[in-house]
């Protein structure tokens, strides 16, 4: 077998014996991976079709774009037959197939047909056979979402009235690091074993993850669980919120508890000088609590490598601020003022913006102003200017508060599946891993 990036040829003879060459590069094994998988027919089963009228079926469409698009080329629907031209397409394909066949038309009505039969739900078809031929077991599923931006100038649609069901490519949080571009979200659950997402479903570029996960868990869950098997969902901290864990109801599950939870808060500060002693580099607390109605067990979890990068990033950020505050010092004592009066009103207001620092020994300093000129004998300045005078020093009842504050990261708190669930399972999570 030769190696992907190597260039493969097939050579075949016509009935003057001459010879042509045609390449499949690494496009051979794709082919034979879909083969493999059995998506082509599939496909075709499912989808009501004219297989008299038509010359490329919808699952061999669907089979020439994911060669196309596994191709590392960045091409059109109506550049296809250019890409397959000079390509062993009775290996990749089928007999009869010819580059001409694979037109934008061809293609374009395939999708139009998926986008009619609903691609989440098609999606989910095709990936549980490959998940059955593949023999996978898939009892875990983990449900993330990521963004993906575009490039090109899409007219903005805030029209929440519309009924139909697209999705709207508009600004959002994004996640690839281009918050000027506008974007799309995809949404997917990835069995545990090989990483085959199990089910796709793409959304509006705004979408909120606490609500479009609770959407799919209502309206997908049970059939995936009837369809692969899925009986544990691992998910972010969008996933826990009393309306989606209600929503789960006896299906398992592990979550990480969001920092902002004020039960969390209170458990972690509860352990966090233990742990903080143990002289294990990995330690963690089992605690066993009610939240939304369900028995659950939380972990919280503490590791030295974590805390370490977490002093790390505090002392940066913590001398970053320091000669912050430096200078402004410097500029505050660079102020001149009309009156004692402003002066202390302005000593006030800057010694509330402090968050490393503190001022000690503040002095209002009344310098006269004169005129121009050599002054008279005994004579007296017509008006002063008001300066402040301060000794500002480390205050560490104040650093404490923000190494508190920047050390969240030292804790995790993990929610578990629900506590029956977990006792008699003896289910185990570490971050989202299991263990084998």
């Amino acid at each position: 077998m030769s190696h992907p990036s190597e260039k493969t040829d097939t050579a075949t003879t016509d009935e003057a014996g001459s010879y042509s060459v045609e390449s499949m590069n690494h496009l051979g094994l794709v082919a034979a991976m879909v083969d493999e998988l059995g998506l082509v027919e599939c496909i075709d089963q499912m989808m009501p079709q004219d297989f008299n009228q038509r010359t490329v079926s919808i699952g061999l469409a669907v089979k020439a774009m994911i060669l196309m698009g596994l191709g590392y080329v960045q091409r059109t629907l109506y550049l296809t037959p250019q890409f397959f031209r000079g390509k062993a397409l009775d290996r990749l394909l089928g007999p009869g197939i010819l580059a001409e066949h694979l037109n934008d038309d061809i293609l374009g009505r395939a999708l139009d047909a998926i986008y009619t039969y609903g691609p989440t739900e098609w999606f989910g078809l095709i990936a549980a056979q490959a998940v059955k031929r593949l023999g996978l077991s898939t009892p875990i599923g983990h449900l993330d979402s990521t963004s993906l931006h575009t490039d090109g100038a899409y007219a903005d649609s805030d029209d929440d009235d519309d009924d139909e069901p697209v999705i709207r490519v508009t600004h959002g949080y994004s996640r690839d690091h281009r918050p000027d571009l506008k974007q799309v979200v995809t949404q997917f659950i990835c069995e545990n074993q090989a990483g085959i997402p199990v089910f796709m479903k793409s959304l509006s570029g705004n979408s909120n993850d606490q609500t479009d996960f609770r959407a799919t868990i209502k309206t997908h869950i049970e059939g995936l669980k009837e369809g692969v098997g899925l009986k544990y969902l691992v998910a972010d901290s969008a996933l826990y919120t009393a309306e989606t864990l209600q929503q789960l109801g006896g299906f398992g599950w592990i979550s990480r508890v969001p920092e902002t939870l004020t039960l969390a808060r209170e458990m972690t500060l509860a352990v966090a000088s233990d742990l903080a002693c143990n002289p294990e580099p990995l330690s963690y607390r089992a605690i066993c609590v009610t939240y939304a109605g369900i028995r659950q067990r939380w972990l919280i979890v503490h590791t030295h490598a974590a805390r370490q990068r977490a002093e790390k990033t505090l002392r940066k950020q913590h001398l970053t601020l320091s000669e912050a505050e430096s200078k402004a010092f410097k500029s505050l004592q660079g102020q001149t003022f009309a009156c004692e009066a402003d002066a202390t009103a302005a000593l006030q207001a800057f010694c509330q913006t402090l968050k490393l620092t503190e001022v000690h020994e503040p002095q209002i300093i009344a310098s006269p102003r004169r005129k121009r000129g050599r002054p008279g004998t005994n004579q007296t300045p017509a008006t002063y200017d008001y300066l402040i005078q301060v000794i500002h020093g480390q205050s560490v009842g104040v650093v404490q508060e923000v190494a508190n504050l920047f050390g969240k990261q030292w804790w995790r708190a993990l929610g578990g599946v629900q506590f029956d669930a977990f006792q008699k399972q003896q289910f185990f999570s570490w971050n989202g891993v299991l263990p084998e």
